[in-house]
């Protein structure tokens, strides 16, 4: 028999005895007040709490990742706030590396790159339309705004990682502010 030391609990088991007639006379009297229904409910999609107050435009924005070691992508969209302006977001990416998913104004991105034209520009510059701080923000930002769909940026011929504005980047800012 094993030893108790001095702090060891000790449980008991108390169980009740009900007799076997008493049992059978109450199930007989079991009232059910409720039916129990075997129908099974569509499953409801969870609603995205960026999306609340957005109407998306672009939904399933691809863009290629800059380094060229990988062939991983980011994603974003594209949104009209309620008051009608224009906004962009980092939707997620292909491999690793966290980033915001905050809803950045079109206009403010414009504003930055504007200032630089006839400049090479590196992404760190788009640091200032974030207000959260992760260090893949300005790159995968750079990247979206090098795709193919939007083109505001391109490659500069000094290196992968520095940009410069697109040679028709008038009319891709002009297309992509009247996107509705």
């Amino acid at each position: 028999m094993p030893t108790k030391k001095k702090n060891d609990v000790v449980q008991e088991n108390n169980v009740a005895e009900i007799d076997a007639p008493e049992m059978e006379v109450t199930q007989d009297n079991v009232e059910i007040d409720e039916i129990v229904s075997k129908e099974v409910k569509p499953e409801v999609p969870a609603i995205d709490k960026h999306l609340l107050g957005y109407s998306l435009i672009v939904e399933n924005g691809k863009a290629l990742k800059l380094s060229p070691k990988t062939q991983n992508h980011v994603f974003y969209q594209i949104a009209a706030q309620d008051d009608g302006s224009l906004h962009i977001r980092l939707s997620g990416n292909e491999g690793g590396g966290l980033h915001s998913k905050e809803w950045l104004s079109v206009n403010a991105i414009i504003e930055v790159l504007d200032a630089m034209k006839d400049q090479p520009i590196k992404s760190t510059i788009l640091k200032s339309v974030f207000k959260g701080g992760s260090t893949n923000n300005a790159a995968f930002l750079a990247a979206v705004l090098r795709s193919d769909e939007i083109g505001l940026l391109t490659q500069s011929e000094k290196s992968v990682f520095i940009h410069k504005l697109s040679a028709d980047y008038e009319e891709r800012k002009n297309t992509l502010l009247n996107l509705k």
